[in-house]
């Protein structure tokens, strides 16, 4: 049985054997939330006021290439594509998506919606070209909408594949990170409201089945906030109540694609804000009061509750032991994994 013990050493949180934060500066007070890692050298990183970093030295040095003067836009998503290109998501009316395709230097305006009800909760890509967003429903109906050149332009989906909305219904923009994909087509959309559900397309968004899930509901503020796959079968949705933080049931899993959803035998009931596949069996959600580990796809976790809070996102360099972290204040953190 390994033992966690946490001490601090300089600007890093280490556990033993398991798991280190070290702390980078970011040179922002931003609020994060938009978070991809592309590799152990380049990340993009947003947040609120309009701030957009940028790091190709693996977060030793952040640039900061935010989008002129959008002061006031909260970009809750970010999709790099490599050191050179991303995408951000502005979410609320207007909502805008600008893209880059020279290291942020300059940024174009390739999505607008000024609909009341817009609120735009996160997007995905299955490739360079390839992508998929959602926002809150609009005019009774779920919005969501896709692009097939990289982002350049985007259209709406068609609402008759997509199964009607609940009443209340909606997502969460917590950490960008409610719409997985999978494969070429395959996407899932984890919602909250009156019932927590999660949504499965195989033909890239344009029908839809849903299943329900355990994971609290009812309120105006309770749901799923993140949806994370290993592969097509094997997934976790976390949750809860950004107003209510120590709360049961914040996390589920499924074995069989998102047709059926299991509560753990061991949770945490905490609030969490994002869930990353690390590798193998192995799971991390994060919230404010710290982060999870789960080794047997969901089925139990094990808590962390470290000096760090308010981390609103985590995600992990594809076959590294490396990853990234963000949060409120400003926070960014270099992740390295133990075992």
């Amino acid at each position: 049985m390994v033992h966690f013990f946490l001490y601090l050493l300089g600007h890093s949180l280490v556990v033993s054997q398991f798991l280190s934060l070290t702390s980078l500066d970011s040179g922002v007070n931003a609020s994060f939330r938009g978070l991809s890692v592309v590799n152990n050298s380049v990340v993009w990183v947003s947040g609120t006021g309009g701030t957009v970093l940028r790091t190709v030295d693996g977060g030793a040095n952040w640039e900061n290439v935010s989008v002129p003067n959008m002061g006031k836009t909260d970009f809750r998503d970010v999709e790099g594509f490599d050191k050179n290109t991303a995408i951000v998501m502005g979410i609320a009316s207007p909502a805008r998506f600008y893209k880059t395709t020279d290291r942020g230097q300059n940024w174009k305006l390739v999505y607008f919606d000024d609909r009341e009800e817009v609120f735009f909760d996160g997007m995905s890509f299955w490739n360079k070209r390839n992508g998929i967003a959602f926002s809150d429903p609009a005019n009774g109906h779920h919005l969501l909408i896709r692009t097939t050149d990289g982002g350049d332009t985007w259209e709406e989906i068609p609402a008759d594949g997509i199964p009607e909305k609940l009443d209340p219904e909606f997502g969460f923009a917590a950490s960008g990170t409610g719409m997985p994909v999978k494969g070429r087509n395959t996407v899932w959309l984890g919602m909250g409201g009156i019932k927590s559900r999660v949504f499965k397309s195989e033909n890239g968004g344009l029908n839809w089945s849903v299943a329900e899930t355990p994971v609290v509901h009812g309120g105006q503020s309770t749901g799923i906030y993140s949806v994370a796959f290993k592969n097509k079968k094997v997934g976790i949705a976390v949750g809860g109540d950004y107003m209510n933080q120590a709360i049961q049931n914040t996390m589920a899993h499924t074995q069989d694609g998102g047709i059926t959803w299991h509560l753990p035998e061991k949770q945490t009931h905490q609030y969490r804000e994002c869930v990353a596949h690390y590798r193998g069996n192995t799971f991390f959600a994060v919230g404010p009061s710290g982060f999870d580990r789960t080794t047997d796809n969901g089925k139990n976790w094990t808590p962390h509750y470290w000096e760090v809070k308010d981390l609103t996102a985590l995600a992990f360099a594809k076959g590294s032991r490396g990853g990234f972290a963000v949060g409120k204040g400003g926070q960014i953190y270099k992740i390295k994994v133990g075992q």
